[in-house]
């Protein structure tokens, strides 16, 4: 007889398994399609079954019936205004660009005839949203600099709130970049940013950090100033003025960090810091920015990001993890001065790169001026330093303890069994057995539980697994030297045994130099395990 709990799983699971036919056939795979078209209406026909599907095979995630309501594909398209619509007193012409959080247009200002952007919000965006938008105007309304996009005024039209600026005849960064065949020189380059770094400045000095700085959200507006050629170089004169827009997720120095962080990645990965990805306890600050501008000079150098990945997730952990390559490695012609200023800007830690963005300008002020450069490679100490405070040394030495001890079970059993399969004549089997089940299970099998708690993130067992990973090293170097404690593992000759006990005791030495080098790190980490119960599996 059919269950009938079951018996609405069929046409859920033919829907489904057609539906990835469709876009998954192994001859021509059609990613593309599978995320940009809309929903089968085979999927809406079947909403009912897929709700009782899901809470039958989930119900752990059935904490409330709103996670099941029917969302409302037509909410969650973009609003499409006609040209002619009028917003406020100003009447849009077309659309010139979209982001996540809103839609901006060209638009005309009948009262004082000139030609604007109006920012509008999406039609599927929250009071969150919403609230972004009107916070951005506070926010870049106090801002006036010749390299920041000017905000004339904000207002609502009815539900509709909306931002006005000024309007960009030329193009952004990242569609400059994309169509200009002839690169800019590394001196333009360095103009450019040097411009940027001198509008951030100025926000930092007010307060702002923009968070979000990237080729997408600098404007480049035409240069129809008829002021005198200027005294700049040829080879640094640029052939527009560039301008920061965008100030949507700026924030105010003064906003409480603590409060704010999530676990959400809001912004551009590939121009973000490391520790505004939300996995350090860093408050992220003016570095951020920096950063950021380090970002767009390498892409500038390099004709490439700093890092990238084939996916969201290794994009970040490349950030958060590998160094990008000097862009003068890249490419030769880069000057290395303009390189290190670049790396210096890249650095994971926010120590490492300079200070303000007025150290940023005025470092690529002196490059472009022929001046030497406050900027300098980093030490033999200070690669060291760095190298023991990263996150990652205490999963390293927690790996390491594991693997060595548990090898070390291993080779003790292999070479007592093989001598007794052998049929070698030992002095005492019992003894023998007693000896390496105590070695085992007093001294290595808690050093690699230890460890594995080390890899896995537990605060608590560092300063344990250090200390038994020297009470090793000290039994083994005991043993090593006096024979009369010395295990007797019946290698013939006495230079068997010195190799045997110096292989152990390199291992071992390695084990507690993993934790002393790791010390920085353990102490740069995550508040401590709140429950020591639960952290103990």
């Amino acid at each position: 007889m059919a269950n009938p709990a079951t018996d609405g799983d069929a046409p859920v699971d033919a829907a489904s398994d057609r539906h990835l036919d469709e876009h998954t056939s192994p001859e021509d795979p059609q990613r593309d399609p599978y995320l940009t078209e809309p929903v089968s209406n085979e999927f809406d026909e079947n909403d009912e079954r897929f709700r009782a599907v899901a809470q039958r095979r989930w119900p752990q995630n059935n904490k409330t019936d709103h996670q099941f309501e029917t969302i409302n594909r037509t909410e969650l398209k973009v609003a499409s205004y006609a040209s002619g619509t009028q917003v406020g007193r100003f009447v849009l012409e077309h659309k010139v660009g979209q982001g996540g959080f809103g839609i901006v247009f060209k638009a005309i200002d009948p009262q004082l005839e000139r030609d604007v952007a109006i920012k509008l919000p999406r039609v599927d965006c929250d009071s969150g949203q919403t609230d972004r938008i009107h916070r951005e105007a506070r926010i870049v309304a106090t801002l006036e600099h010749p390299n920041i996009v000017r905000v004339y005024e904000a207002g609502t039209d009815g539900e509709t709130s909306f931002i006005v600026s000024q309007f960009c005849d030329g193009p952004d960064l990242r569609m400059w970049l994309l169509s200009n065949d002839n690169h800019p020189s590394p001196e333009q380059s360095a103009e450019l940013i040097a411009e940027l770094a001198d509008a951030i400045a100025y926000a930092h000095r007010n307060g702002v950090l923009h968070r979000d700085i990237k080729p997408g959200n600098v404007l480049l507006f035409p240069n129809n100033s008829s002021t005198p050629a200027s005294s700049k170089p040829t080879r640094c004169r640029l052939p527009f003025i560039p301008k920061i827009t965008d100030f949507g997720l700026a924030s105010m120095q003064s906003d409480d960090w603590s409060r704010t962080r999530t676990s959400v990645v809001i912004g551009t990965p590939m121009y973000m810091a490391p520790e505004c990805m939300g996995a350090g306890t860093q408050r992220p600050g003016a570095g951020c920015d920096i950063y950021s501008l380090g970002a767009i000079l390498y892409e500038l150098l390099t004709k490439r990001p700093p890092l990238e990945g084939e996916f969201f997730g290794q994009l970040l952990h490349r950030i958060g993890n590998d160094v990008p390559v000097p862009p003068h490695v890249v490419f030769p012609d880069v000057p290395n001065d303009l390189s290190l200023i670049c790396s210096k800007c890249l650095s994971k830690e926010v120590d490492d790169r300079y200070r303000s963005a007025v150290e940023l300008h005025d470092d690529l002020r002196r490059f472009l001026d022929g001046q030497p450069i406050q900027a300098r490679m980093p030490t033999w100490r200070d690669r060291f330093a760095r190298w023991t405070s990263r996150p990652q040394r205490l999963r390293f030495a927690g790996h390491y303890t594991i693997w060595m001890h548990l090898a070390v079970v291993a080779w003790l059993v292999v070479q007592f069994t093989t001598a007794v399969a052998l049929g070698l004549k030992l002095p005492n089997t019992a003894a023998h057995v007693r000896d390496i089940a105590m070695v085992s299970c007093l001294l290595h099998l808690p050093n690699a539980w230890l460890g594995w708690r080390v890899f896995r993130g537990s605060r608590w067992a560092f300063i344990p697994a250090m200390l038994t990973s020297v009470a090793s090293l000290a039994i083994l170097c005991y043993s090593a030297f006096n024979s009369s404690v010395a295990f007797d593992y019946n290698y013939p000759t006495t230079l068997s045994k010195v190799a045997v006990f110096s292989i152990l005791i390199i291992a071992s030495l390695i084990d507690s130099l993993n934790y002393a080098f790791a010390i920085p790190a353990h102490f740069r980490t995550a508040q401590p395990d709140n429950d020591f119960r639960r952290s103990l599996l």
